[in-house]
């Protein structure tokens, strides 16, 4: 789902600050935790299953493209733009605005999801709206906030 310039506009500037590992069974390591510090100062957990970041990535300045499995989403009455954050924790939340809804192509998955960019102040995520949410009647421009686990999708 994240390519092309969808990918593009979801890059967040961040310092990678280190990673822990997550999963681990007989010495392989399968997940990690990722710390990043976004150009505010925030310092944030994202979980990385795919293992995009190698140790000579740490303590560098690079680009995320993160998303989020959302666990709690209402429409916001304030535009505040911001990012709450439990450093121990891959998971974020983020008041944003919306600059994008992606409805997926497939009619039986748009019955399902869709998709959301959100812009949190610093930097941009994807967000996967459950079915649940659609009377929420979300649109480009609303204002949010958005609770779930982070993970890390790409990395430069």
């Amino acid at each position: 789902m994240v390519d092309g310039a969808l990918k593009e506009s979801l890059k967040v500037p961040v310092h990678i600050v280190g990673a822990r590992q997550d999963a681990e069974y007989q010495d392989v390591v399968y997940t990690q935790v990722v710390r990043v510090e976004f150009a505010d100062g925030t310092r944030a957990s994202v979980f990385d299953d795919e293992m995009l970041c190698n140790p000579e990535m740490v303590e560098k300045n690079g680009s995320v493209v993160l998303s989020m499995l959302v666990t709690s989403l209402e429409k916001n009455e304030t535009e505040d733009q911001h990012a709450y954050v439990d450093p121990s924790m891959p998971a974020l939340e983020i008041d944003g605005r919306i600059d994008e809804i992606i409805i997926p192509d497939d009619p039986k998955d748009a019955e399902r999801w869709h998709y959301a960019v959100v812009d949190f102040g610093v930097g941009k995520i994807l967000i996967e709206i459950d079915k649940k949410y659609f009377h929420l009647n979300l649109k480009k421009g609303d204002y949010v906030r958005v609770d779930g686990r982070v993970d890390l999708r790409s990395i430069e």
